[in-house]
């Protein structure tokens, strides 16, 4: 595995790449590519300039990107259909018709850059004609989620599975076919490497939230109270290791009393609806809130709990570090932080190691004051270099061992 270090250049030329992959998740970098007039084309869903068909804010991109061809409706309405019908798997009725379109397209480019369950036939036809393939792996593979998951389903009387057993074997066939995989985290790093996908292979390719620029040009609001905030932002379930936050919770709430205060921000998913059915004292669910909600609480937050079982790289977390809070995660939340130095790292499914951490916060102001800002430097820093750049710098190292 390689960490992607960019030089401090601007490159006035480079591959010419085609993109498959989902608007929200690539538009900042599909934006990069234009500007250098590098994307030949870019097959994806939907994607509009404020006046699209489907107007989901995730879809709305930057108006430059209207010209490059690969903009596919049929599979947003499939996907809405499925949805709406409430059809088993409905990620097979959006994901299938755009990998099978995005096939039928052969752009004149030197790297085809394919995202999840959308590439795999396209990089076939890809390959055979000459060009080079990446593919982006966004999460773990499914191999390693059930590893991660499928003791605290059973602990809780319930069987962990995939969505799509079929799309989720086609992610991983997409990975090992590929010539070289970009990894978001060391996490999904390592588990692609359990999963048997050489070192060599593996880029280590950060990406950070675009709503990181927002919390840092922002100050942290003086308080007069001295009330410490716990806060937690993300969907409510068995895989954000929801059961043990709230574990954690009743032990440091006996401990500090009214001194300290939990909120728990996001959409609660079926396998934790009982946990939320009665809350423990000084813990306040919201709910789902605004993004200028959300921003507004991490900048009042002490410290961001965030015990995730498995993710490819948590944005929250990255959010929470740019609001200047003091993190409390786990490796498995793919999160940047630098254990001790940014943030602390402790083990899934630990409600006491969990308890003891956000404890020693609580008592530690300095800790938590400079933790918070050390997590703030971090992301100012790597914004600054750039996720396109950091692209490009992995594209200089795939060209070169196979160009």
């Amino acid at each position: 595995m390689e960490l992607i270090t960019p030089v401090s250049k601007q490159l006035s030329f480079g591959p010419k790449v085609w993109m498959i992959s989902r608007v929200d998740q690539a538009s900042i970098l599909a934006t990069h590519l234009t500007a250098q007039n590098r994307l030949v084309h870019w097959d994806s869903f939907w994607r509009h300039d404020g006046n699209g068909l489907i107007r989901p804010p995730s879809r709305k991109t930057d108006p430059s990107l209207m010209n490059i061809p690969g903009r596919h409706l049929f599979p947003d309405l499939m996907g809405k259909v499925a949805r709406t019908l409430n059809l088993p798997a409905p990620n097979l009725y959006s994901d299938i018709p755009l990998s099978l379109l995005a096939a039928r397209n052969l752009p004149k480019a030197d790297i085809l850059h394919g995202q999840g369950n959308y590439s795999l036939p396209a990089m076939r036809r890809a390959k055979a004609n000459g060009m080079i393939t990446i593919s982006d792996v966004t999460g773990q593979l499914a191999e390693i989620r059930q590893q991660q998951l499928g003791a605290e389903y059973a602990a809780h009387n319930r069987t962990y599975r995939e969505i799509s057993n079929y799309l989720a074997k086609r992610r991983t066939a997409e990975a090992h076919f590929a010539d070289a995989v970009f990894a978001p985290s060391d996490a999904v790093a390592e588990g692609l490497q359990r999963c048997g996908i050489s070192p060599s292979k593996i880029l280590l390719v950060p990406f950070t939230s675009p709503r990181c620029k927002n919390l840092l040009d922002r100050r942290r609001p003086e308080r007069a109270d001295t009330v410490i905030r716990v806060l937690y932002v993300g969907n409510l379930s068995l895989a954000k290791g929801t059961a043990h936050l709230l574990s954690a919770w009743t032990d440091l709430r006996n401990q500090f009393k009214q001194r300290i205060e939990l909120t728990l921000v996001g959409s609660a998913k079926p396998c934790a609806q009982n946990l939320l059915s009665d809350l423990p004292d000084g813990c306040n669910w919201l709910g789902p809130r605004s993004a200028q909600e959300v921003a507004d609480l991490m900048l009042g937050a002490d410290i961001f709990a965030f015990p995730s079982l498995s993710e490819g790289s948590s944005l929250a977390v990255m959010e929470a570090m740019a609001a200047g809070c003091a993190i409390v995660t786990t490796f498995d939340a793919g999160s940047p932080i630098k254990n001790h130095i940014s943030g602390l790292l402790i083990p899934p499914r630990d409600p006491v190691t969990l308890a003891t951490a956000v404890s020693t916060l609580i008592n530690n102001p300095t800790m938590r004051r400079n933790l918070g800002q050390m997590a703030r430097d971090q992301i100012r820093d790597e914004l600054r270099t750039g996720y396109g750049a950091r692209v490009d710098a992995a594209y200089d190292i795939v060209m070169s061992r196979h160009g």
